[in-house]
């Protein structure tokens, strides 16, 4: 299989791309048996990026993440299928993630080779969830997003995640100088960045927390940014994500939760961690 042309290890993601990563993240450390997500991908270097780091999260446990892809088309129905709907009773046991990148290969044989094994695996949907105890990422080509619903509609049905990339790559890394990665100073603060972050403290005493907590939340965000104040802002921006998952996924819901990530990646970029 080819792989992403750039470093990934040196690449950084842009604010957006690590809100994407974290909810990738989120949602693979959430699934406690079979689940599973589609990614659709043009963009090498992010989903290189994210297989990585999840590589690396991963190695760090008994289960490892596994990214085995056989090399000829064919295989995907000959080989690949029977160990997604057979696995061993290892395997089982470990519930090892599978990382399925199917969209880096071009040419008529692999795009046959992909639609007879997203079918067959259409097919076989009710064994998969029943033998399978793990998640499933399948990473597909952008261009053929638009074609899962009808060419596997159950399969599409019963997913957990979908997510389409973009260029979430910065192409130059920015080298932050030490003093903004860990500031040995508060930059000059304002009476009114101040009382922002007052205010958070305050109604992050309460037990009980309502909307106006997010609006406050966001401002002392901001204030603690904008001062190089990146740990309180990262501990903001957390206190944002906590707040915004147990609500219902409606529309205003799922904004805030996609500012509160987006906050939690800016943070990590200031601070240096990606």
């Amino acid at each position: 299989m080819k792989t992403a042309s750039a470093d990934s290890r040196k690449a950084r993601l842009t604010p957006e791309g690590e809100a994407h990563w974290l909810r990738l993240k989120q949602h693979l450390e959430w699934s406690e048996t079979f689940s599973l997500g589609f990614i659709f991908s043009s963009h090498p270097e992010v989903v290189e990026i994210f297989k990585e780091r999840l590589a690396a999260i991963y190695r760090a446990r008994v289960t490892k993440l596994n990214t085995s892809l056989p090399s000829l088309p064919e295989e995907l129905t000959t080989t690949l299928l029977p160990l997604l709907l057979n696995p061993s009773e290892n395997k089982v046991q470990l519930k090892q993630p599978f990382w399925l990148d199917l969209s880096t290969e071009s040419g008529t044989d692999w795009q046959r080779a992909r639609v007879s094994f997203l079918i067959r695996l259409n097919e076989q949907r009710e064994s998969l969830r029943r033998t399978l105890h793990s998640p499933v990422i399948l990473i597909l080509p952008q261009k053929e997003r638009y074609d899962i619903k009808t060419l596997v509609p159950d399969l599409w049905a019963i997913r957990d995640f979908s997510m389409e990339t973009e260029q979430w790559v910065k192409e130059s890394p920015l080298q932050l100088p030490s003093d903004h990665q860990a500031p040995s100073r508060i930059l000059s603060q304002t009476p009114q960045d101040k009382s922002m972050i007052k205010e958070w403290e305050r109604l992050m005493k309460r037990e009980r927390k309502d909307q106006g907590f997010l609006f406050a939340a966001q401002r002392a965000f901001k204030a603690a940014m904008k001062t190089g104040q990146y740990e309180l802002a990262a501990s903001i921006a957390k206190s944002q994500y906590d707040f915004c998952i147990p609500k219902k996924e409606t529309p205003e819901a799922l904004r805030d939760l996609s500012v509160s990530l987006d906050n939690v990646g800016k943070t990590a970029q200031a601070m240096g961690q990606w």
